[in-house]
């Protein structure tokens, strides 16, 4: 079944560039089950011995290896079995887990109800991923009402402790204001930060834009064209998209147009439409041969693993 999907956020950070800050609780909950490359194949033998009732740490072990299929043959159902024992001693991986198969409906019927309520068990047992997870339900409204300042709670404890995509989420909030939490500039890009030291190419990207309008940060345009790259050399189209426009204007950087048609190519062909629109325009000042290049560079960025 397909995870379910989570949106922060639906509304623009620019006015004048198109942001769409999107969560997916499916790459949370994938981040949180635990196959791993290297596990020796499944198995139809049963393991020697049963676990101890009382070991949460055994049973959850016990559950993993049916959820994966190490050294067991896998089984949805008795993986959330003994997922659900262990939780029910207190083992934050298992009640994670186990809010993952209630997430997906794998081994026992989809219900997003209980699935934040087990997340969220994790989440004050100090489990980060968990933490991060209740905030995206929360935002959205996934087995409960929309909370934003609960999600904000829930972010704030997972950027505390390090969490990147968390510490992004954060600062989206801040820079928007939702319902019961103020917009607050500084927050944000305090929070956006701390997201890119870690690499984090969304947070990149948005930082950049703040920094281009000048918003709770000393406007920068070459500081903005650092923060573009490195969301555009992170992946994020909407980055790539923002790194083609440096170049096709010179903000930042000298004016490039066999580099501004490569960016804003790359991302026009995952189909981000705000580089498709100024690719059609940017387009129409150039020659023939100039075209040519761009694509030629934006085919060979294709090949790049």
């Amino acid at each position: 079944m397909k995870s379910p999907t989570i949106i922060a956020t639906g509304k623009y950070l620019s006015p004048a560039v198109l942001v769409a800050v999107v969560l997916t609780l499916g790459e949370a909950l994938r981040a949180g089950e635990t196959a791993a490359s290297g596990d020796p194949p499944a198995s139809d033998k049963p393991l020697a011995a049963p676990p101890d009732k009382n070991d949460p740490d055994a049973l959850f072990k016990l559950g993993k290896a049916y959820a994966t299929g190490v050294g067991v043959k896998p089984d949805d159902a008795k993986a959330f079995d003994y997922y659900r024992k262990s939780s029910e001693l207190g083992n934050s991986k298992a009640q994670h887990n186990l809010g993952v198969m209630y997430a997906k409906g794998t081994g026992v019927k989809q219900d997003e109800k209980e699935a934040l309520k087990w997340f969220r068990k994790a989440a004050e047992g100090g489990a980060v991923l968990s933490q991060y997870t209740c905030g995206c339900m929360l935002a959205d409204g996934k087995g409960t009402e929309k909370n934003a300042a609960e999600a904000a709670v829930w972010w704030r404890k997972a950027a505390e402790q390090g969490y990147a995509e968390a510490q992004f989420s954060l600062g989206q909030l801040y820079y928007l204001g939702e319902d019961g939490v103020k917009q607050d500039l500084p927050e944000a890009a305090k929070w956006l930060e701390k997201a890119v030291a870690k690499n984090h190419a969304g947070a990149a990207n948005n930082l950049g834009l703040m920094y281009e309008g000048g918003a709770a940060v000393k406007p920068s345009a070459s500081e903005a064209f650092r923060l573009f790259q490195i969301a555009a050399n992170g992946g994020d189209l909407k980055g790539q998209s923002n790194l083609g426009r440096c170049y096709a204007l010179g903000l930042g950087v000298g004016k490039d147009p066999l580099q501004a048609y490569r960016w804003l190519k790359r991302a026009s062909n995952k189909r981000e439409v705000t580089a498709s629109n100024l690719l059609a325009d940017f387009k129409q000042g150039l020659s023939k041969e100039q075209i040519a290049e761009g694509e030629r560079l934006a085919a060979g960025d294709e090949k790049i693993p």
